[in-house]
């Protein structure tokens, strides 16, 4: 299989570091609210490499973490009168509930934040050792530039990023915080560093590192998150541990409302919970596959609804195609069906290429066009084993 990798800018051949097996990281959702359509398309996507990969034969591991310390937290606590840890808790539900009305499979291992705590202090306590973090205020701050600076995603870093530099009491402009003292109200915990709270990209560093290792093959995330997240994610680890942290990182884009980023601090949010009133998990799934997930997608109920008609043109075509399960062998024209959609995963994961190609087939066969269609029921089992759509 070939896929993009944002370090280098070009699709490469995927070689993991211990053949037959695949250890990934992909960020979960900071569980202040519940998820909107863009945190689907990030999960699905990423469950369809998964499951394409393991189709292959590989051994997939696969850690998911959940943000459950954030102001954001703290602030829907305050609002709502309920304590952190439980509006945290309970969106960590919603969000079960929304992946597995998507089909998204479970993960091998989920971390929380708030679990955590004592290891992001120690692993904080050890950079300030190393002279690569200093106290400033009442926070401690990575020193971007004696870390060696950044540039694993982003070349041209201050241009790029001039609208996301952290402010606060420090040498660089370019210094995050991987601690700080807490203030009054807020959910805090005791370490050797003070009473206080972790930063945000230091979190990922060491929950992922901590079930898969020092270097591991996939991190997967939303485009937004390349930086400042996933480029300190990069520095922090190389400052920790000297080594190459990720060998593939995959950024899928945005989901756009009325042409704009869908945002929960735009208000511009489609939440998955109100799509499922109208459509099925099977319906959005494959509305949020018709497009390569490199590529922008823009929502709306029309498309849905497109996205619902195809499904119908699949399942017809399947339904016919599946009283044939007991066939062993393939017709010639079949065979160039299943090569061309499994040609189009291999390829940096052209889910709406393989979808276009079941569609066809299945179209074919409902209308009587394609008279030999032994073995097309591989395609569409594929359909529902691979892409995860059920028929």
């Amino acid at each position: 299989m070939h896929i993009f990798n944002t370090k280098s800018g070009i699709k490469e051949e995927l070689i993991t570091i211990d053949p037959g097996t695949v250890k990934a990281y992909i960020c979960g959702p900071t569980v202040y609210d519940y998820c909107h359509i863009g945190h689907a398309r990030t999960y699905i996507n990423f469950d369809v490499f998964r499951r394409y990969l393991e189709a292959l034969g590989y051994d997939f591991r696969h850690v998911q973490n959940f943000t459950d310390i954030d102001d954001k937290i703290n602030e829907r606590a305050s609002a709502t009168g309920k304590p952190p840890r439980e509006v945290a808790e309970y969106f960590i539900k919603e969000y079960f509930k929304d992946m597995d009305a998507l089909g998204v499979k479970r993960a091998t291992v989920y971390t929380r934040v708030s679990e955590f705590v004592p290891k992001i202090a120690e692993a904080t306590a050890r950079l300030l050792e190393m002279g690569l973090a200093y106290r400033s205020g009442d926070a401690v701050y990575l020193d971007v530039k004696k870390a060696g600076g950044f540039g694993e995603l982003v070349s041209n870093i201050e241009e790029a990023v001039a609208d996301k530099i952290e402010a606060g009491a420090k040498k660089g402009a370019f210094d995050f915080t991987l601690w700080r003292l807490g203030k009054e109200g807020e959910e805090t915990w005791d370490t050797p560093l003070g009473r206080g709270r972790p930063g945000w990209h230091i979190q990922c560093v060491v929950m992922s590192t901590d079930s898969l290792g020092p270097e591991f093959d996939i991190h997967w995330g939303g485009m937004d998150l390349i930086y400042p997240h996933h480029e300190c994610e990069a520095l922090l680890s190389k400052a920790i541990f000297g080594k190459v942290f990720v060998r593939y990182w995959i950024h899928n884009n945005f989901v756009l409302v009325g042409g704009d980023k869908m945002s929960k601090s735009t208000g511009r949010t489609v939440y998955i919970r109100d799509v499922l009133e109208k459509f099925s998990g099977e319906t959005l799934r494959a509305f949020l596959l018709q497009k390569h997930y490199r590529e922008k997608l823009e929502y709306s109920e029309e498309g849905l609804e497109i996205a619902e008609r195809r499904l119908q043109t699949i399942r017809e075509g399947a339904k016919i195609a599946k009283d044939g399960r007991g066939e062993r062998g393939m017709s010639a024209c079949i065979k160039d069906y299943a090569d061309m959609f499994f040609a189009s995963l291999d390829d940096d994961l052209r889910t709406g290429e393989a979808l276009t190609i079941a569609e066809r087939l299945a179209w074919e066969i409902a209308e009587g066009k394609r008279k030999d269609f032994s073995g097309a029921w591989r395609v569409f089992d594929a359909v529902e084993g691979i892409l995860g759509i059920r028929l």
